[in-house]
């Protein structure tokens, strides 16, 4: 029995630790690294891609190739989530990371009670009239 178990260990480490050895470790892109199309979809966030943590990085390139195959109205939405990141200091994104953590961390039942409350009050600000911008006071009055 103590034979058999010795050689299932010698034979995983040995394979195990063989092809983690042979398998080259994935390179982690850096701007320069990124194609044409890749750095004019994650343009918002170009200058500090290389700032990035390795993940994060990885994360956005995949995000970037997966970018073409999304549908236009997913297009854009990838890209004003994008734009919007870009905009914010590093204490509100990472005060936007606990939030998400918090959020996954819920049961399932709240986390859908919780996004629908959060549809309900963007349908409820997209529904709200826009009023026009009162003129401005150098704007000479139209002639009647």
């Amino acid at each position: 029995m103590a034979k058999r178990l010795f050689a299932a260990i010698a034979f995983w480490l040995f394979f195990g630790l063989s092809a983690h050895a042979i398998t080259p470790p994935t390179k982690v892109p850096v701007w320069g690294d990124l194609s044409p199309s890749e750095r004019q979809t994650l343009a918002p966030i170009g200058a500090e891609f290389d700032k990035l943590p390795d993940t994060a990085r990885q994360r956005f390139r995949n995000a970037a190739k997966r970018y073409p195959k999304l549908t236009p109205v997913e297009q854009k939405r990838f890209q004003d989530q994008l734009t919007e990141w870009a905009s914010l200091k590093p204490e509100e994104r990472k005060k936007a990371r606990e939030k998400y953590k918090e959020f996954q961390e819920l049961p399932p039942e709240k986390r859908n009670e919780v996004k629908e409350k959060w549809r309900q009050e963007k349908e409820n600000k997209s529904a709200q009239p826009t009023a026009s911008p009162p003129p401005s006071p150098t704007t000479p009055a139209p002639r009647q």
